[in-house]
Parts: C-alpha cells; structure tokens; sequence
C-alpha cells in the first residue's frame, strides 16, 4: 500500500511537471509573431502563435492607445516587427524597451499579445527605430499592408483625396492609391482637420488594421509634416537629365 502511494505521488508530480511545461511562456521575436504566408478566411493573416503564452522585448514607438495599450516594435525596425500590446494596467513611456509575456490573439483581425503576466523595463529612452518609407498604395492593399501592421511607417508628397466624417479621419494619396489617416487613434494624437486638397510633405504613424482597412495613426504632432511637398533628388534628377540629353 505504502509503494502504491509513493508511485501515485511520482504520478501527480510527473503531471504537475508536463503541466508547468506545456504552459510554459515561448521566447520569441515580434517577428516571429507577425510573419505568416497564410491569408485566412479575411485575408489579415492570422498569427500562428494564436493562443500560445510568450515572451517578447521591444520599444515602446507609440504608447496611449484608444482602446488600451501600447505598440511594440524590435529595436532594427522594418516589415514585421512591430505589434498591438493589449495593456490597460501599465502605462510605459516612449522609448522604453520593455520585455513581457503575454497570450497571442487575434483582436478584430488585428495580431495582439494581451493578457499580460509580466512585464521589465529594460531600458528607458530608447533610440526609436526609423520609419519605413512606404506609399499610400501599398498601406491600401491587404496583402501589401499586412507586413507593416504595428510598424511605424511614412508616407511623402501626398494630398488629401476625402474627408471622412471630419474629426481627424481622411484619406490621402500620393499618386499610387489612396489611403485612410486616423488623427484620433493616440490620448497624443495632433487636432487637425484638414480639407480636400491639403498638401502634407509627409506623414508618419503607426499602420493599423481596424474596421475592415489599414491606416496610417499618427502617434503625435510631429507625425504631420505641412509644408511644399519634398522630392527624391536621385529620382527627379534622373529624369531632369534624360530630358536635356
């Protein structure tokens, strides 16, 4: 009888264990996360991560979200790194380099990591990775757009094409598409109403899937550039030389 008891024991320990390490937080990249070949039944590319705890570092490029939270981005920047924390008890700063674990979902098509259960601050004041320069075609299209959901991007030289409901949402366009821009998104977004036909030589934020589309969500003021558009010289002078030749 003692044996018995002694093995059962071993059992309830054994189980314990495999439980601890099946729920276990995964150390993975933001990339990792992001990255995925497969559409979906809505074409927002679901992580394949959906439901699984990890661990992940990255810097705060854009804090006070709407609905509560924070983005995330890998310190290199680019396609990929940057992701929706759902956080509504924390409040960290911009530039901070954060690790924490939490639970992948899918929020309205939308990867987040919510349900946090740990949270570091690494660093403070944290260089922010640069914008990726990318064109309001690209933000327009699904599949082109998906790559840079959460990630901080800038668009040039465009104009606005729509006024959509007034109070900071519009759309612009720089020639390749249009795309939509959400002043509202951030407790520091600008407050700014611009008319059909106002020039911007850029505009910098964060790309957000909401509501069926991806937008441009400016973080704060100095996401709007209102001023004579700016040109690519390489581009420009290229075709300047081909004329007089």
């Amino acid at each position: 009888m003692l044996i018995m008891r002694i093995e059962m024991r071993k059992l309830w320990f054994l189980i314990v264990v495999l439980a601890c390490v099946g729920t276990a937080a995964q150390a993975v990249s933001i990339f990792d996360i992001q990255h995925s070949s497969t559409p979906g039944v809505d074409n927002t590319y679901p992580s394949l991560y959906v439901g699984k705890t990890v661990t992940i570092e990255g810097i705060v490029t854009a804090p006070g979200y709407k609905t509560g939270g924070y983005f995330l981005c890998e310190p290199s920047g680019g396609p990929y790194r940057g992701i929706l924390v759902m956080d509504r008890r924390n409040n960290p700063r911009i530039g901070d380099k954060l690790r924490i674990t939490g639970t992948v979902s899918e929020t309205y098509g939308m990867t987040c990591i919510e349900n946090i259960s740990k949270i570091r601050v690494i660093d403070s004041n944290h260089p922010l990775p640069q914008p990726m320069f990318i064109t309001t075609g690209q933000i327009s299209s699904y599949g082109d757009a998906e790559p840079y959901e959460g990630v901080q991007i800038k668009v040039q030289n465009v104009s606005c094409s729509s006024v959509k409901g007034g109070k900071g949402k519009f759309f612009v366009t720089d020639g390749t598409g249009q795309c939509s821009v959400n002043l509202t998104t951030f407790s520091s977004s600008p407050s700014l109403n611009p008319s059909v036909g106002s020039q911007f030589s850029s505009i910098s934020g964060i790309v957000v899937f909401a509501f069926g589309e991806y937008s441009v969500n400016t973080v704060n003021s100095n996401g709007i550039g209102i001023q004579a558009p700016v040109y690519n010289q390489n581009r420009s002078w290229g075709k300047i030389k081909s004329i007089y030749k």
